[in-house]
């Protein structure tokens, strides 16, 4: 089941087409982590972590989303795929956003 909510606190939790579920919070990860984004690895029977760094730009905040959104969604599918997938999505919607 494809469940979202939101809540208040800049936190959102979903789950996945495959019932995994996902809460993402909008909070710099971790500095030694070195990244803008990371999504944690599917937890068995719990909830999976994505944090996003809210210190970016729009258009690298929108893209981190969506990066970090596709894993959550193609766990396993390579990082340039992810990459290159973010990079052209956030372009197109940045283009025809209204």
């Amino acid at each position: 089941m494809y469940t979202i909510s939101m809540a208040e606190d800049k936190t959102f939790r979903f789950a996945n087409y495959e019932g995994q579920k996902y809460e993402v919070k909008i909070r710099k990860p971790r500095k030694e982590v070195r990244a803008d984004g990371l999504c944690y690895p599917p937890a068995d029977g719990g909830c999976a972590k994505i944090l996003i760094n809210p210190h970016q730009d729009d258009d690298d905040y929108n893209e981190t989303i969506i990066h970090e959104l596709s894993h959550a969604f193609f766990w396993g599918t390579d990082e340039q795929k992810i990459t290159l997938f973010a990079k052209k999505l956030t372009k197109i919607l940045k283009k025809f956003s209204r």
